[in-house]
């Protein structure tokens, strides 16, 4: 029996879910093995044993081992995106983001893949191929702010100011991370998620010169 467009659709979504989840679970193990090990001394063999997975698998799922990373670091970057996504316009970015955090709070998981991610955050200071995946996961972040701020500034989406803004607060937000990943990881420091939030809005309304931040005037 043929299946049907919206049957076919959720088999396809379902392994599209599976594989994400997979990719996922490796990035997990690699970060886990750079930071016990280094990167040097970290193969792509060691990742498949430690994902009980083939060499050859890991190279399907990843270009390199070190953008083996990438997913774990893009979930930071994909939780702000979405909660930039449902941001109102008649809300303050700071408000919308303490009210965002509210109703969509970290699990677990996403505390222990974040402590993960800042790990290796500081890391990319001294690793460059890992400095490139983390660069990857910003510039697709980028890209995807740009129906967002183009939306919020009632600008088409080509606009230069919608995609300079785009890169100003992308370039906002990774500041924050690296700062915040430093005193965390390296400087043992106490970081409250409200500190965080505070000092995104700040670097966001400095990067665009206010232009972002507020809400939209009618």
């Amino acid at each position: 029996m043929a299946l049907s467009l919206s049957d076919s659709r959720r088999r396809w979504s379902a392994i599209d879910d599976k594989h994400a989840q997979a990719r996922l679970t490796v990035s997990r193990l690699a970060a886990a093995l750079f930071w016990d090990r280094g990167v040097a001394k970290t193969s792509g063999d060691d990742i498949a044993a430690a994902a009980g997975l083939s060499t050859r698998t890991i190279w399907r799922y990843f270009r390199t081992k070190e953008s083996c990373v990438e997913p774990l670091l893009a979930k930071s970057a994909d939780r702000f995106l979405a909660a930039m996504n449902r941001w109102p316009h008649d809300r303050s970015l700071a408000q919308h983001l303490q009210e965002d955090g509210d109703r969509f709070p970290t699990t677990p998981q996403d505390v222990e893949d974040e402590i993960s991610a800042m790990r290796l955050t500081t890391m990319t200071a001294t690793e460059p191929a890992l400095r490139t995946a983390y660069l990857m996961v910003h510039d697709q972040m980028e890209r995807g702010l740009i129906p967002v701020l183009a939306d919020r500034l009632g600008l088409p989406e080509g606009d230069l100011t919608v995609r300079l803004s785009a890169a100003a607060v992308t370039g906002a937000f990774r500041v924050v991370d690296e700062d915040v990943s430093r005193a965390v990881i390296v400087e043992h420091r106490a970081v409250t998620q409200s500190d965080v939030l505070t000092l995104i809005d700040r670097a966001i309304r400095e990067a665009t010169n206010g232009r972002l931040g507020g809400p939209v005037t009618p």
